[in-house]
């Protein structure tokens, strides 16, 4: 009679879990999902997360054929993003020129034929370098022949050398004219560094940065008023490189909260005038006593410095 109850018992309770199958499914599959999203958010945030969690995801770490692959193709569009940026701004640099031709017909300075010659000369300027990245994209280093991939190699050395000892291009800097220095920068130090399309590269052009400001306070710098009354070269560089998206969304990041914080603070006065300041403070003081100040309301300049607070 027991063994009939509890069979009973059994069945019945095994046919309640067919009947819930998908809610039983369900519970089960948000169960195991806040379990691997609460593993997930120790491991980032621990310190010293537990070894079971470590476990779990070591398998991430494992490199597949299809991590390489996503790997070669973005360092392919990253140097095809490279080459178009140079073309571009050769292209802009011979479009302003145009412009300044086109601007001198008008005023007869030049002729027609200086114009159109140019106008060719730019045509076929912007067919060979797409023919000539057509061709590299074909042939690649294979079509090299030795001598050349000799010559490639000792190129990849120095440029590995410029970019992780930025003092030589730190002290070159200042070797150039500064009326040439920009355009330096344009076409040498920011092609060098690959325009600091990824973390690495954009952490050894601040490198060079650094050290070109140390070079420049050495070389250049008396007083500290100096970099700011100045024409400081590396204050130009770093201008330069952040008129890009790139640079200024890394100063929208940067700057955002900072400026968003100085703007919501009403009590901050950001008035540094002598006199508004010393104002301002008499007035304070009157609204804290809830009396006349018997200091001189209307002073100059040199009067309100001369108060301590």
């Amino acid at each position: 009679v027991k063994m009939c109850l509890v069979r009973k018992q059994y069945q019945k309770r095994l046919q309640y879990y067919k009947d819930h199958t998908e809610e039983i499914i369900r519970i089960q599959a948000f169960l195991k999902a806040n379990k691997a999203r609460d593993d997930y958010r120790t491991l980032i945030s621990a310190e010293n997360p537990p070894l079971n969690v470590v476990r779990k995801f070591v398998h991430l770490l494992d490199q597949s054929d299809l991590d390489f692959q996503e790997e070669l193709e973005v360092t392919r569009l990253r140097e095809e993003v490279v080459t178009k940026i140079r073309s571009n701004n050769q292209l802009e640099k011979d479009l302003s020129l145009m412009d300044i031709k086109i601007g001198l017909l008008v005023k007869n300075r030049i002729t027609l034929q200086d114009v159109v010659s140019h106008s060719k000369k730019l045509n076929k300027k912007s067919k060979g370098q797409v023919e000539e990245m057509v061709t590299f994209d074909k042939q690649g280093i294979k079509g090299l022949s030795l001598e050349k991939r000799k010559k490639l190699e000792a190129y990849q050395h120095l440029f590995y050398l410029l970019q992780t000892h930025p003092t030589y291009l730190a002290k070159l800097i200042f070797q150039m004219p500064q009326n040439k220095s920009t355009k330096f920068m344009d076409t040498v130090i920011f092609t060098l560094y690959n325009y600091a399309s990824n973390q690495r590269e954009e952490y050894l052009l601040l490198k060079l940065f650094k050290s070109a400001l140390e070079e420049e306070i050495k070389s250049k710098v008396d007083q500290v008023q100096d970099i700011v009354t100045g024409n400081p070269t590396v204050i130009k560089m770093v201008v330069s490189f952040n008129r890009g998206a790139r640079g200024q969304n890394s100063l929208r990041q940067l700057l955002a909260p900072v400026v968003k914080e100085i703007i919501e603070d009403k009590s901050l006065v950001i008035n540094t005038s002598p006199v508004d300041v010393y104002k301002a403070w008499v007035n304070q003081l009157e609204m804290a006593t809830g009396e006349a100040s018997k200091l001189p309301y209307d002073v100059t300049t040199e009067q309100a410095l001369t108060h301590v607070e």
